[in-house]
């Protein structure tokens, strides 16, 4: 499937989850300037990120059929827009710039959520450029996902279009950059995919959305302990696994613990 729907309001569109009726596109964990701290510790790769991620935006752009002459009306960036820790490097600057310039592009406004990773993005606050540290978008609630915060007023939150109040009942993060590993049965070779996950949290329904990194796939939940404490706090085995293959399909695996058990 090259995409699924969750409810008539949330879709999975490669790695990223499109709001139909909003318009509205959000993905999470892009880590721009990555390729610096991999040399920092000895691995070399050909500075070819930005380009990564563009293209793999540009597929899903195409899916849709969102074009600079027919844009979306919000991208979200759901926290971790660059990587490294403290103070933007003339690298992330320069990346960070020229990334915001080409989404100004493909929607009429941008939304960067602050990750764990995020200081010094307020430089990039602008007519058409919300920096924040949560947001809410229809019935959904978005929050990076590196500390616990939930909808305020709970379960109400005031959503940015007009004021109006409206229930939220999804909470979307990232940080978690889930991934499972899928043994091939006859080679018996093991590959990494990233995934989304869907479960709840509290009385909300929880989606954490993939990393959108394209030289790391993530942390596999199979053999590593989850990261985010909204998901720590939850039944993680219950939720429900779609993996993304490297073409964009998506694939649904039911519960975590199915694949669990069968390690």
């Amino acid at each position: 499937m090259r995409s699924v729907s969750l409810t008539c309001g949330l879709e999975l569109v490669d790695l990223a989850l499109f709001l139909p009726r909003q318009r509205a596109l959000a993905i999470a964990d892009v880590h721009l300037g990555i390729e610096d701290a991999l040399k920092d510790e000895g691995i070399l790769v050909p500075r070819h990120h930005l380009a990564q991620v563009q293209g793999r935006l540009e597929r899903i752009f195409q899916e849709l059929h969102v074009t600079p002459s027919e844009p979306l009306q919000k991208i979200i960036i759901n926290g971790d827009l660059r990587h490294q820790f403290g103070p933007l490097s003339r690298t992330e600057h320069k990346e960070s710039g020229e990334f915001l310039r080409w989404l100004a592009r493909w929607a009429e406004q941008i939304v960067l959520v602050e990750g764990n990773h995020d200081g010094s993005l307020q430089q990039f606050q602008s007519e058409h450029i919300t920096v924040t540290k949560s947001y809410s978008e229809g019935e959904c609630w978005f929050v990076h996902g590196d500390e616990v915060l939930t909808p305020d007023p709970s379960p109400v939150a005031r959503s940015q279009e007009g004021g109006a109040r409206l229930d939220i009942e999804w909470v979307i993060i990232g940080h978690e950059h889930p991934a499972v590993g899928l043994r091939d049965p006859v080679t018996g070779r093991a590959e990494v995919y990233k995934c989304f996950l869907v479960g709840t949290f509290r009385e909300y329904n929880l989606l954490v959305l993939p990393s959108f990194n394209q030289l790391v796939r993530g942390s596999d939940l199979l053999k590593e302990q989850a990261l985010s404490p909204l998901v720590q706090q939850s039944d993680l085995e219950e939720f429900s696994v779609y993996v993304v293959s490297d073409d964009g399909s998506i694939y649904e695996f039911g519960p975590l613990r199915r694949l669990l058990i069968s390690l």
